[in-house]
């Protein structure tokens, strides 16, 4: 995963800024700007793969976002690709378990068959850490993606981290935390600014609206 630096109080400043600017220049330019600060490129693509898969398509700009910044040759310092920055092992291991006819290095490297690849494995998440309701919450998906299930599921299991957004600061890796949060400013900024710009997802679903923890 490519590392980023930041903190929450540089994003809040981020989203006050544009909001400030779109004030300013009018609702016509409205569209531009944040087009410019939060991408939605591919989203025919990620549309056809969310429905797919039944995973919501904000929350894969909002992760495509943090991991890449939507640069498709995106090589991170540990060797994870593109888009959706995964490593090759895990792209096998979802090469396999799909059953899908791609070569890893090759689908790494393909924006496309990337895509597929990263929101496949978000909703193998979402199936893996659904409650007894069949509810899993986003954070924990985020977590996984970023830290492995392994880890997750150890602090799960010991009692670390309840999985909860609320109680993120108990996740042990500092990174993982910045993550999780990072990921879900993102998401609630698209799902506030931007409903209307892209291709309808039917199963679309609305996390965290009211999370005061993601200021």
């Amino acid at each position: 995963m490519t590392r980023r630096k930041g903190c929450g109080c540089f994003s809040l400043i981020i989203i006050i800024l544009i909001i400030a600017l779109l004030v300013g220049i009018g609702i016509k330019n409205k569209d531009k700007i944040l087009a410019f600060f939060y991408p939605t490129e591919y989203e025919s693509i990620i549309s056809e793969y969310c429905d797919q898969y039944g995973v919501d398509k904000w929350l894969v700009f909002a992760l495509i976002k943090a991991e890449s910044g939507f640069d498709a040759d995106a090589v991170s310092a540990a060797g994870a690709y593109g888009l959706m920055q995964l490593m090759p092992d895990t792209a096998q291991w979802l090469i396999d378990r799909g059953e899908f006819a791609m070569e890893a290095t090759a689908a790494l490297e393909n924006p496309r068959e990337n895509l597929q690849l990263g929101i496949y494995y978000l909703s193998v998440l979402f199936e893996n850490y659904q409650d007894e309701q069949g509810y899993t919450d986003p954070a924990i998906v985020i977590a996984a993606y970023n830290a492995g299930m392994g880890s997750v599921s150890e602090w799960l299991n010991d009692g670390t981290w309840d999985g909860s957004l609320s109680n993120v600061s108990d996740i042990p890796y500092p990174e993982t935390e910045r993550h999780v949060k990072s990921v879900l400013r993102n998401y609630q900024t698209y799902t506030d600014f931007m409903p209307n710009r892209l291709i309808k997802n039917s199963r679309e679903k609305s996390f965290y609206k009211s999370e005061k923890v993601l200021a």
